[in-house]
């Protein structure tokens, strides 16, 4: 179980997300940040629940750095998508190469 003041840091690291932009292309939306890189991606269709996060800028960060458990990482992007993004019914994952985007 995560402990509360590991919580607060996890989420400091979300908020540094908050103000992503929604591209869709190729029906994939992205959200990409201000330098136009992608951080997480899902078709955009009501058939896929599953939401894709950058490993190397986003997932790594809890797996490697916090050593958080894979299922604790969901619950916490979950929750987070939500809050921010109003994203719901997704289930994240991760990826290590993203699908084109340019």
């Amino acid at each position: 179980m995560i402990t509360e003041q590991k919580k607060i840091l996890v989420y400091k690291f979300l908020n540094r997300f908050n103000d992503l932009e929604k591209v869709i292309k190729n029906d994939i939306a992205y959200y990409v940040d201000k330098d136009g890189k992608p951080l997480f991606h899902y078709w955009d269709d009501n058939e896929i629940e599953t939401i894709w996060f950058s490993y190397e800028r986003i997932w790594s960060f809890f797996d490697e750095f916090f050593l958080i458990e894979f299922q604790e990482i969901q619950e916490i992007l979950e929750d987070w998508l939500e809050e921010t993004y109003k994203l719901r019914g997704l289930t994240p994952h991760s990826l290590d190469i993203f699908p084109l985007y340019h």
